[in-house]
């Protein structure tokens, strides 16, 4: 096989992974199940992840690592930095609507956060955040105040609409993209020096 096809077969494993996850939950999970799934011997799957936890890993690492090339994209084509930062922001809300079930494997699901990711990439995105704010506390954009605590209340601010807007229905979430970005924005104006800036 060419490394083109490698790299096919190994993504195709890997999104199977997230399939089998989604609709009938971690336990169901096997290397026998996903070999069967993905047309595969369980020896050839063998080849490619040695355990079902190590899919999952891959499953995990490759998101984050897309997730990582939008934050970058961002910074490359974002010259003020409190727009870079609310962009990013709102970027991580897109990120976890555009696909729940992604979203629920990996943050949500109890089993799957014990798995140690072990690729040392999976937190670049949010250290690409940091580093924006870190530029904007030098411009003296923000008020006084740490820049991980700046970091984290952003995050933390998305995430929890995101989280709610899955799991509880009995709440109309029908425009959460609209809401995060109106919660990025009333973060920063809170947090920001000039919140007219904003």
């Amino acid at each position: 096989m060419t490394d083109e096809q490698l790299a096919a077969t190994r993504d195709g494993i890997v999104a199977e992974a997230g399939r089998i996850v989604v609709s009938k939950g971690y336990a169901a999970l096997s290397m026998r199940t996903l070999a069967a799934a993905v047309g595969l011997t369980a020896g050839a799957l063998y080849r490619y992840f040695p355990t079902k936890q190590h899919v999952l890993m891959a499953y995990c690492a490759d998101a984050l690592n897309a997730f990582t090339k939008r934050m970058l994209a961002i910074d490359a084509e974002e010259t003020e930095p409190l727009r870079s930062i609310e962009r990013m922001a709102v970027a991580y809300g897109s990120f976890a609507l555009e696909d729940t079930d992604r979203f629920r494997i990996i943050f949500l699901d109890a089993e799957v956060g014990k798995i140690e990711i072990t690729d040392p990439r999976i937190l670049d995105g949010y250290r690409v955040l940091l580093a924006t704010i870190e530029r904007a506390q030098g411009l003296d954009l923000f008020r006084p105040m740490e820049t991980g605590d700046i970091a984290r209340i952003l995050v933390a601010s998305v995430h929890g609409i995101v989280v709610m807007a899955v799991t509880v229905r009995e709440i109309d979430f029908s425009d959460a993209d609209a809401l995060v970005t109106s919660a990025v924005r009333t973060v920063l104006r809170g947090l920001a020096r000039n919140p007219e800036e904003i």
